[in-house]
């Protein structure tokens, strides 16, 4: 690419400098200049989630030496009520962040033709943890691509002894929903490679193609409107990680990147207006006393705490106008027994895990709250 034009530079430095501003106000300029720039623009640090459908261990992924030098991700456990119940997630990571070599590529399994594993940030995999998937659940994944997260959630909707070839006599399922055609196509290929072929023959699991912020988007659901017991709703979201990295690489060529040249401090604003549609649609679809985790990648508030308290607001009004019968309460704060404090701090609606954290874990960003849609 040709270098950029003294204004182009101009206009570049400009975003940038907008971009520091932002984020120092919100986080505190010594923490944000200190350490949690730093670390954002550090690698990002994987995990690795075993499919169970796949292979019975972490052994047929990495050899023996290899293998000791792993541990299990250590996830929180919420504490559940049903007589079935699945194991962990089977994640790992290396015993130290000094010297991690990358996790290998995922492979098929010769025997089953399935993918052995996925690699991904550990914060997805705190996310499906406060989200409880167990047997017997019906689950929305109203966002799902490209599918990390609707992996992990599969791992847990079958009990300990599943039979990966056979429905699930729990009667659980998982739809996994993206409506963008091409992450949509990549959604639905890499379930497919990772899940068994009986299960979305037998309706289990569903990939679905559903713009969540248009009106007819929950009726049209294979449920229907509260027909959901957990919905996980990973919205789009300003993703300011990647903002900074593809940054950083640009900045190595000389050049700007898009991404941070593009960059206005408005654009949260703009974004949370979209996110908060997709929250009413994930409050839609689940049922009364149901949950639905709101997670996002994203470092802002008005993303983040701030889609909550929107989404309070466009409840109210919906029952005001419509006269709805129900209502959301936040159930963050119910998770503070659990450890959460080894991985994120809390914000006024839920916990945002960042890369800084004394904890050391270097996961995040991933900001969640806990809701719960409660009989008026």
């Amino acid at each position: 690419m040709p270098p950029l034009t003294k204004a182009e530079r101009k206009q570049a430095q400009a975003a940038e400098d907008a971009f520091h501003r932002t984020y120092a106000l919100q986080y505190g300029e010594e923490r944000w200049k200190e350490t949690l720039y730093p670390s954002l623009a550090a690698p990002t640090r994987y995990a690795v989630l075993v499919n169970r459908y796949a292979i019975p261990s972490i052994a047929e992924v990495f050899n023996e030496g290899e293998v000791e030098k792993l541990q299990p991700v250590p996830l929180p456990r919420r504490p559940l009520s049903a007589e079935l119940q699945s194991d962990e997630l089977p994640s790992y990571q290396w015993n130290t962040t000094e010297d991690e070599v990358p996790f290998p590529p995922p492979q098929a399994n010769p025997t089953t033709g399935l993918m052995t594993h996925w690699n991904l940030d550990a914060a997805s995999l705190l996310a499906v943890t406060i989200l409880g998937p167990q047997p017997g659940d019906k689950i929305l994944d109203l966002c799902a691509a490209p599918g990390g997260k609707s992996i992990a959630i599969s791992q847990l909707l079958r009990p300990k002894d599943f039979n990966g070839a056979s429905p699930s006599l729990a009667g659980g399922c998982l739809h996994s929903n993206e409506p963008n055609a091409a992450r949509h196509k990549r959604l639905a290929s890499n379930l497919r490679s990772y899940l068994p072929e009986p299960l979305f023959k037998s309706g289990e699991l569903k990939v679905l193609k559903l713009d969540g912020t248009e009106a007819n988007a929950i009726p049209s659901l294979p449920l229907g409107p509260g027909g959901y017991d957990k919905v996980l709703l990973d919205a789009p979201c300003s993703s300011e990680r990647h903002v900074i990295h593809a940054h950083a690489k640009a900045r190595q060529g000389g050049r700007a990147a898009d991404e941070m040249a593009s960059w206005r401090s408005g654009h949260s604003k703009k974004m949370a207006k979209t996110q908060a549609a997709l929250l009413m649609a994930a409050l839609r679809a689940v049922r009364v006393g149901g949950s639905v985790l709101y997670a996002t990648c994203s470092l802002s508030s008005e993303e983040n705490d701030g889609v909550i308290e929107k989404g309070f607001e466009l409840v109210q009004k919906e029952r005001r106008k419509l006269g709805g019968r129900w209502d959301v309460a936040v159930r963050s704060g119910a998770l503070t027994g659990l450890g959460l404090d080894r991985w994120a701090e809390p914000t006024k609606h839920g916990w945002i895990v960042l890369p800084d954290h004394p904890g050391g874990g270097n996961w995040g960003p991933l900001f969640f709250s806990l809701l719960e849609k409660v009989a008026a």
